[in-house]
This record gives C-alpha cells, structure tokens and sequence, in this order.
C-alpha cells in the first residue's frame, strides 16, 4: 500500500513500499514514467522522484510540495 509523510510545512514524501508493476517496469521504465504522471495529474502538482527502486533503492518515493 501507497502512504504519505508530512516531511516539513507544505512538504509531503508519497511513499511506495510495494511496486504493484516492478516486474513490468524492469523491461520497460516507461511505466514508472506514466505512473508519476498520473499521481501528478491526479493530485494536481508536480512530483519528484526521490527514491526509485530500479536505481537500487527499498522503495519507491515522491517529494510533493503544495
């Protein structure tokens, strides 16, 4: 499951312990683009990737600031 972190005011991590499409993501990243898009559309601002486990990280994470 997807969860969220207030880091600092008006600074939020989105977080993705588990990637539902990690295999699929490993032969084509575009995926992993799509989905960030989609998250950003979705919550109306921009996303940055700050973890990514195709990079080698645990997990998959997002620095949102509104």
């Amino acid at each position: 499951m997807a969860h969220w972190e207030q880091v600092r005011d008006n600074e939020y991590l989105f977080i993705e312990d588990h990637c539902p499409i990690c295999a699929a993501a490993k032969v084509c990243q575009g995926f992993c683009n799509t989905e960030k898009e989609q998250f950003s559309e979705t919550l109306g601002v921009e996303l940055q990737r700050v973890e990514y486990i195709l990079e080698g990280a645990r997990r998959c994470a997002y620095c949102i600031k509104i």
